[in-house]
């Protein structure tokens, strides 16, 4: 018998691919399959460029990973590929890639404290880079574009939450504030999150603590991973003006950095909807045609980018490492 959490699942997924299928009607199955078989040999090069991406964060990831231990720098690739394609093809989006990174961490033999620190750190730097991003490119948009009403509201919202965020990322590092054991205490009081919140709050501090090795301790090394990852950023709006140039429409050269800002966090704001099919396309459909493109190239485009992203989770579960004969546990419990 099914379980309701299945069925759930499986009608979040009907809704997406019913809302995938009205779009490619609506905006011409013509037209995008036109777009698409367009792209041709670039899609090698996208296909290459996003493996790149990865590899880039997996850098970052190692620079985290190596602030507490020496590692392999292929070993941590490997352990991000097989998380990318947990957070692809899963509904988990990183709720359940991330946790699955610790794992693998302490099967290679790291300690859990320090696996959950490396984890959290790389994360939550390409996050704040993310959010800087998003910031600026739709900042520039509503200033530059004239917008619906409910879009308008929509990035004026997105601005004031990734500011919030920046902001109270930036005084916990300044003034040392444990903030992540703040919200976890808190999320422990709330009716449904409470019962499966089960953190002992000396373990969060010490994770905390080797948090801010890096993020207070080690200037050098924390402005090096932001550089990382703002390098792993820059080659996906790379990565955009390449499939940009494929549609054959004229386009601004601002408007790579527009699209992927705008479009930064649809992962999280979708996870629910498994790989967010027809979440996707519906959102660059929807920025294309705000920034005066065709909605069926930004359609198209969504669909090229799903297939790459298929192609490096498949190689993500070719790569997935099982650690046998792991040695024991590394780093201070």
């Amino acid at each position: 018998m099914t379980s309701p959490k299945r069925r759930y699942r499986a009608g979040l997924l009907g809704f997406g691919c019913a809302l995938f299928t009205y779009l490619l009607v609506r905006l011409g199955i013509a037209q995008i399959t036109s777009l698409l078989l367009g792209i041709g040999w670039y899609f090698g090069l996208i296909a290459a460029m996003y493996a790149g991406h990865q590899l880039i964060r997996a850098c970052a990831y190692w620079k985290c990973v190596a602030a507490s231990e020496r590692s392999s720098y292929w070993e941590i690739v490997r352990i991000r590929l097989s998380g990318e394609a947990i957070q692809f093809l899963t509904s988990t989006g990183p709720f359940l890639a991330e946790p699955s990174k610790v794992w693998l961490l302490q099967k290679q033999g790291l300690n859990i404290k320090h696996a959950v620190a490396a984890t959290v750190l790389e994360y939550l730097i390409y996050i704040l880079t993310s959010a800087a991003l998003a910031i600026a490119g739709l900042t520039y948009l509503l200033t530059n574009f004239e917008l619906s009403r409910p879009a308008s509201v929509a990035a004026e919202v997105l601005i004031c939450i990734m500011g919030t965020f920046l902001l109270a990322a930036l005084c916990a590092i300044i003034f040392r504030i444990y903030l992540i054991g703040a919200i976890i205490k808190g999320a422990s009081w709330l009716p449904w999150i409470g019962k499966h919140v089960r953190f002992k709050e000396n373990d969060v501090r010490d994770t905390e603590d080797l948090l801010f090795v890096v993020l207070r301790d080690r200037p050098l090394r924390f402005l090096l991973i932001v550089a990382i990852e703002f390098a792993a950023q820059a080659l996906l709006v790379l990565e955009l003006f390449v499939l940009l140039k494929t549609t054959g429409k004229p386009f601004s050269i601002l408007y790579p950095f527009l699209i992927e800002a705008a479009t930064k966090f649809i992962g999280l704001a979708f996870f629910f909807i498994p790989g967010q099919v027809g979440a996707s396309e519906g959102t660059y459909a929807f920025i294309f045609k705000t920034v005066g493109l065709p909605a069926s190239a930004g359609f198209a485009l969504a669909v090229a980018r799903r297939l790459r992203s298929l192609l490096v989770a498949g190689a993500g579960l070719a790569l997935a490492p099982v650690w046998r004969d792991a040695p024991p546990n590394r780093g201070p419990d």
